[in-house]
């Protein structure tokens, strides 16, 4: 990362106010403690910010700070109608009714008209109801090869019109974010996420520390991984400054 990257980076996450931390289903500790971790710092920071992923959240990750806040889905300003199962050529034509809600008309309803081929007859059972068109001025996504392994919270419009920083350290990364901050040598993406916090100047509390700490811990198996370097141990150390100490017996 250059002092330029580093600088609008700095200027993204201080004008930010809404941010979306996001990552993949079925996460491990390193992947969830980093994401809590950034939700936990841009939180302290002021920032309405949401920690998401499609699944639910998986018990042994239950014990990391900040987890009962892990969302499945994004609210949006859209409604959005699914109907499933559902297959090509069911429905042929979906018509708003001009006439509707009228100033002092005794009917104040909306209506549309779904109109299904000849011969299926939909179940009201397998329309779902959801919203869409989430928003946000930031967008961090942790451990996601692409935007599209974000699975059912993946929006086009939304990815395409939001700046990513993206933060992994697996080599077939693609890149797509604004700024990428992938590096396959790290051991885990919690250091990475220790450094960044740093160097945003994100406070590292003792919440966040025990949560970045368990990530490095997880990742290289209690410090066991080849992939294991100095950096790693920077990490820990930081985290473990920043930890509270238990008290000696007088």
């Amino acid at each position: 990362m250059t002092n330029e990257d580093l600088a609008q980076i700095q200027s993204l996450v201080a004008s930010a106010r809404r941010v979306l931390v996001l990552t993949h289903a079925n996460p491990n500790v390193d992947t969830m403690a980093s994401a809590l971790s950034i939700y936990l710092a841009l939180t302290k920071m002021g920032k309405d910010v949401t920690v998401a992923m499609e699944s639910e959240l998986l018990v042994e990750l239950a014990i990391l700070v900040g987890a009962q806040n892990v969302k499945t889905s994004l609210s949006g300003k859209n409604l959005l109608i699914t109907y499933k199962p559902y297959n090509l050529g069911d429905f042929e034509k979906v018509t708003y009714l001009e006439d509707q809600g009228q100033a002092g008309s005794l009917d104040d309803s909306f209506k549309l008209t779904i109109a299904p081929r000849d011969g299926f007859t939909p179940d009201p059972k397998n329309f779902i109801f959801s919203s869409t068109g989430a928003s946000a001025d930031l967008i961090f996504t942790v451990d996601v090869l692409e935007p599209t392994q974000l699975g059912k919270l993946y929006d086009p419009g939304m990815i395409a019109a939001t700046p990513i920083i993206n933060i992994d350290n697996h080599d077939p990364n693609k890149d797509y974010g604004k700024f990428n901050l992938v590096e396959p040598d790290a051991a885990s993406i919690s250091e990475i996420v220790t450094f960044f916090l740093r160097a945003v100047n994100a406070q590292i509390d003792a919440d966040i520390a025990n949560n970045l700490y368990q990530g490095i811990v997880s990742a290289t198996n209690n410090f066991q991984s080849p992939k294991v370097a100095a950096a790693t141990f920077e990490a820990a150390a930081i985290c473990l400054r920043s930890k509270p100490q238990p008290q000696k017996a007088a």
